[in-house]
């Protein structure tokens, strides 16, 4: 009789075992569970810490629940059952928030702020696109980026970089002072000037207009057929620097150049005095040889006109006389 109680025992404890270890969390009745509703899917690029039935909340009011999460590619697909007369603008935006520091995510529903108009309403089984989505960092994410902060020293090396301005502050004053000086006029010469700087960027401007225009060009200076062309203008330079010097000591010894140029540039100086000498003096030899000498040249003749003796008595009649007994004179 015993042993048929501990086999009866034996066999209920079995049966109680297996039925609580059937029964998990997610069986027990949760808050807003049967909704009646239409589903709405807002795609994500992380949904991490978004724990299961998560609040739906547009306007500070709970609209709906999470019902699925889904990875599909790059995003992943949250499944929200949305109660019914729940109207949702089409253009609405989701955002995953996070009460307090240890609160449970949930999904809130953003009105675009720029709209026009009202949008139309979000028809049953849509999808809002990832472009109107944001996951923002995660409260773990940004407390350990904080403790790396505090612990990698950036708040020490601060605190000495404001130590060591003091410092400089106090013991260098007069120094302190004159860099103070020399930004202020710096920045005043900047002001005075500022018509110089508008130039200046306006001509980088126009040099960036001329290099856009030719970059053809360019692209063909730099293609390989121009490094080729580069490249073989080189070795001929090269070659004629080679060449050059050696063809005479013109090109080491080009110093006696100097006074032979300079004493060439004073005889064409004098070249040039005489020029202008010359220039001057040809109208009165012109007249000499046109007036003179030509006609004299051509008309060979001496008329006398007066004889003086040297009693001063005029001889003339009496020559005329001597002639024309000669023959000579009519």
């Amino acid at each position: 009789m015993i042993r048929r109680i501990r086999q009866v025992l034996a066999i209920l404890s079995a049966v109680l075992v297996c039925s609580c270890s059937a029964l998990t969390v997610d069986a027990l009745p949760q808050p807003g569970g049967a909704r009646d509703g239409y589903d709405v899917t807002f795609e994500f690029a992380n949904v991490l810490n978004l724990p299961d039935r998560a609040r739906v909340v547009m306007d500070g009011v709970t609209v709906g629940v999470v019902t699925d999460v889904d990875v599909i590619g790059d995003r992943v697909d949250v499944t929200s059952r949305i109660d019914a007369g729940v109207v949702i603008p089409s253009d609405i935006r989701g955002i995953l928030q996070q009460p307090t520091v240890l609160g449970d995510i949930y999904v809130a529903l953003e009105r675009d702020p720029d709209a026009a108009g009202p949008a139309p309403p979000l028809q049953p089984g849509g999808t809002v696109p990832l472009a109107h989505t944001s996951s923002p960092p995660q409260i773990e994410d940004t407390i350990a980026t904080l403790a790396n902060f505090v612990a990698s020293g950036s708040i020490q090396r601060a605190q000495d970089a404001m130590i060591g301005l003091n410092r400089v502050a106090e013991t260098s004053d007069v120094e302190l002072r004159e860099v103070v000086a020399h930004m202020s006029s710096n920045l005043s010469e900047l002001a005075d000037n500022m018509e110089s700087a508008d130039l200046a960027l306006h001509g980088l401007a126009d040099t960036a207009t001329v290099l856009s225009a030719k970059r053809s060009a360019i692209g063909h200076w730099f293609s390989p057929a121009g490094m080729l062309g580069f490249d073989r203008a080189t070795q001929v330079t090269s070659r004629l620097s080679v060449m050059i010097p050696s063809i005479g000591s013109v090109y080491t010894g080009g110093f006696w150049l100097v006074p032979m140029l300079t004493t060439m540039g004073d005889a064409m100086g004098a070249v040039q005095s005489t020029k202008w000498a010359v220039e001057d003096e040809i109208p009165r030899w012109r007249t000499l040889f046109n007036d003179y000498f030509l006609p004299q040249d051509k008309y060979p003749a001496i008329n006398i006109t007066s004889i003086v003796g040297p009693d001063g008595r005029e001889l003339s009649g009496d020559v005329a006389d001597v002639l024309r007994i000669l023959g000579a004179a009519p």
